[in-house]
């Protein structure tokens, strides 16, 4: 950001990429040590498990479920990383040369955005407002290809950056409907989800807030003003900090839930209603799964 407004104009791009390109390789370092910790959880448990003597009922618990969720999620976070890395290594040779299109670069995001919108048409296992978020990047995604890639003027950087304001709106009002949830009830949040809620909920709305001041001041036609300039540096890392450490809570509270009850889903008790017929359980588990904040009940 500092590099965009003038401020360090003399920074290499490699050089700003850097920092991400050696957290993507921190991530793979830290699947394939977690891979090995899982195999040899799951071969000490087996172990123990064949023994006559042992009275731990620890030894008797099924670990098929942790060694699934794990994989599940290790290949989703995997998978994400992995075309995120060749997304940047794509832009920088676009920022470094001019050779590649912008459509080129978005070639690992396309698949993702895509995959996003067929699994909510055909598998149907999202929520209505996730898959229209999912078409609101497309459409902003496509937006942007045709102003850089084919040069039409006509089409405002206002417009471009509108479907992403309205993508941060919707997480935003996602997420204090969950917060205002916890607090009449109707959700139970842990302490740790509470925490990542209020963290998310406050990294929206200054996204918002940041994407709009940005998208006042494309192209640089003048000089950025110094109190526009320290906002615009100092809160976009800011937000990325709010998000992760959320995440980074909720990751803790989810890996303590994972060991305590060994990846098996929760047992939830559900509520009772006297109708005329007599008693009778309400439908459903109890738990909600949501993006960013795991079982919620």
């Amino acid at each position: 950001m500092a590099k965009w407004i003038n401020l360090l104009s003399n920074l290499p791009y490699w050089f700003i990429l850097l920092p991400s390109w050696l957290s993507h390789i921190g991530l793979f370092w830290c699947h394939i040590t977690s891979a090995k910790a899982l195999s040899k959880f799951i071969a000490e448990a087996n172990e123990s498990r064949q023994r006559p003597d042992s009275s731990d009922h620890l030894d008797r618990t099924e670990y098929l479920p942790l060694l699934q969720r794990s994989l599940k999620f290790g290949l989703k976070t995997g998978l994400i990383s992995f075309a995120i890395f060749i997304f940047e290594i794509l832009f920088y040779f676009r920022l470094a040369n001019g050779n590649l299109s912008m459509t080129s670069c978005f070639v690992p995001i396309w698949i993702m955005v895509l995959g996003g919108i067929i699994d909510g048409i055909i598998c149907r296992t999202q929520h209505f407002l996730r898959l229209f978020s999912w078409v609101l990047t497309f459409v902003a995604m496509i937006l942007l290809c045709l102003k850089l890639d084919y040069n039409h003027d006509e089409i405002q950087w206002r417009t471009i950056i509108c479907p992403i304001v309205i993508v941060l709106s919707i997480a935003s009002a996602s997420l204090i409907y969950i917060v205002y949830g916890h607090q009449v009830g109707y959700y139970k949040l842990t302490e740790s989800q509470l925490t990542a809620g209020n963290l998310y909920s406050l990294a929206a709305l200054l996204s918002i807030v940041l994407v709009v001041v940005v998208g006042e001041i494309i192209p640089l036609n003048s000089h950025v003003d110094i109190t526009t300039a320290i906002f615009i540096v100092s809160m976009a890392p800011l937000v990325v900090v709010l998000v992760g450490m959320g995440a980074w809570v909720v990751s803790r509270n989810e890996f303590g839930r994972l060991l305590l009850y060994g990846g098996q889903a929760q047992v939830h008790p559900k509520r009772l209603r006297f109708d005329t017929d007599g008693w009778t359980s309400v439908q459903g588990s109890g738990v909600k799964s949501i993006p960013m904040f795991g079982e919620v009940r």
